[in-house]
């Protein structure tokens, strides 16, 4: 048998992984990432590898999302999205699982 150990129950001490956060972004008419703020200066988007959307959870409180992985100058590659509903961009840390050494989504669009 396990004793109680006395503490109290709760979820004190944990930290949320893969947290967004607030990023500044220059888009185009369309909507698209054309130029991310990153390590102190705005650096300019040299391709967009996927673009997905999730529309969810209308029904409490609800997601529309426009998510894009995209790759800035130097090669940095980052996933962010912006919030349809709240409005803002913001960075995903999420780097999607490649198989076939091809950029989810297939080729990308280069600017």
């Amino acid at each position: 048998m396990v004793t109680d150990s006395g503490a109290p129950g709760g979820a004190r001490g944990l930290r949320f992984l893969n947290r967004p956060r607030g990023l500044a972004v220059e888009a185009d008419g369309a909507g698209e990432p054309r130029a991310i703020a990153w390590q102190g200066r705005f650096r300019r988007v040299t391709a967009i590898h996927d673009r997905w959307r999730i529309d969810d959870e209308w029904w409490r409180e609800e997601i529309s999302r426009v998510y894009f992985e995209v790759e800035l100058e130097g090669g940095r590659r980052l996933t962010v999205f912006h919030d349809l509903v709240a409005g803002g961009w913001f960075l995903q840390p999420y780097r999607p699982p490649t198989t076939t050494g091809e950029p989810p989504g297939g080729a990308a669009r280069r600017r």
